[in-house]
C-alpha cells in the first residue's frame, strides 16, 4: 500500500475535538501516513504543537493566517520567530494574502506575509501558502526575496501562472474542489500542471466535497482526492500517491 501524505489539514480545528483520535485511525487504515497541521494564529500554537506531542502522525508549521489580519500584531511575528527556534515545525505558514474577502486590510497583510517570508528563508523552512485572490502578489513577493521552497496551498490559478510558479520549484496543492465534475477550468489546471509538482490535500474539516455541502471534510477523505485526481490525469492513483508522497517529504524535509 502507498503511504499517501495529507500535506494541509486542520486537525486542530475544534469540529474534530470529539472524534480527533478514530478519524486519524481510520485514515491510517487505508494508507494515509502523516499529517501537516498548519497554525494561523499565534493563539493556536499550542494546540497544534500539542496535536503534535500527542499524535506520531502529525507534523505541524507555524504561521500567521491573512484571514485573521485584524487580529495579529507585531509582537506575534516576534512570537513566531521565537517558536520556531528550536522547535519541531516543518514549515511556516499558513501565510499569505487573501484578496477574496474585500474587508482585509491589504498593506497589513503585505507586511504581515513578507516578513514570515524573511523567517522562512532564515530558518531555511518551506511556505505553506495561502494565495486566495492573490497568485501574482504572492509570486511578486516570494521573487522579490528570491526564496522559492514553497507550495501555493489549495491553488486556483491559471495554467500560465502555474507555469511559471512551477518553474521556480513551487509547489501546488490540490485538493476536493478539483473533484468537482463542474470546476471545468481547475480540472484543465490539474490535467495541465506535472504530478512532479503536485502535492495533495484535504484542508478539512473546510472546503467539502461538491456532493458533500456543509459537512466536515475528512483526514480519510484524502484517498478519494487521490483517486479523483489521478482519474483527471488518466494514470494509477498509486501512481500519483507515490509521486505527491514524494512531493511532500521532500518540501517539508520529513
Amino acid at each position: 500500500m502507498t503511504v499517501l501524505i495529507d500535506s494541509h489539514i486542520h486537525l486542530d480545528d475544534a469540529r474534530f475535538d470529539f472524534d480527533r483520535e478514530q478519524l486519524i485511525a481510520a485514515a491510517q487504515q487505508v494508507g494515509i501516513g502523516r499529517f501537516i497541521v498548519p497554525a494561523v494564529t499565534v493563539n493556536r500554537f499550542p494546540a497544534v504543537l500539542k496535536l503534535a506531542q500527542e499524535q506520531a502522525l502529525v507534523s505541524y508549521t507555524l504561521g500567521l493566517h491573512p484571514y485573521y489580519i485584524d487580529e495579529h500584531k507585531a509582537t506575534d511575528l516576534e512570537f513566531l520567530a521565537r517558536s520556531l527556534q528550536g522547535s519541531g515545525a516543518v514549515g511556516i505558514g499558513e501565510c499569505g494574502l487573501d484578496y477574496h474577502l474585500k474587508n482585509l486590510d491589504r498593506n497589513k497583510q503585505q507586511l504581515i506575509f513578507e516578513a514570515q517570508v524573511v523567517l522562512a528563508k532564515h530558518f531555511n523552512l518551506p511556505l505553506v501558502l495561502h494565495v486566495r485572490g492573490a497568485v501574482d502578489d504572492v509570486f511578486k513577493t516570494l521573487k522579490k526575496h528570491d526564496y522559492y521552497k514553497a507550495v501555493m496551498h489549495s491553488f486556483n490559478g491559471s495554467i500560465e501562472q502555474a507555469r511559471q510558479i512551477t518553474e521556480q520549484g513551487i509547489y501546488l496543492g490540490f485538493g476536493p474542489a478539483a473533484c468537482n465534475p463542474k470546476a471545468t477550468k481547475l480540472k484543465a489546471l490539474v490535467e495541465a500542471v506535472p504530478i512532479e509538482h503536485m502535492v495533495l490535500e484535504t484542508d478539512a474539516p473546510d472546503q467539502p466535497f461538491f456532493d458533500r455541502a456543509d459537512k466536515r471534510n475528512l483526514p480519510i477523505d484524502l484517498l478519494r482526492v487521490n483517486q479523483e485526481i489521478a482519474k483527471i490525469k488518466g494514470i494509477e492513483g498509486a501512481k500519483l500517491a507515490h509521486q505527491t508522497t514524494k512531493n511532500t517529504q521532500q518540501l517539508f524535509n520529513l
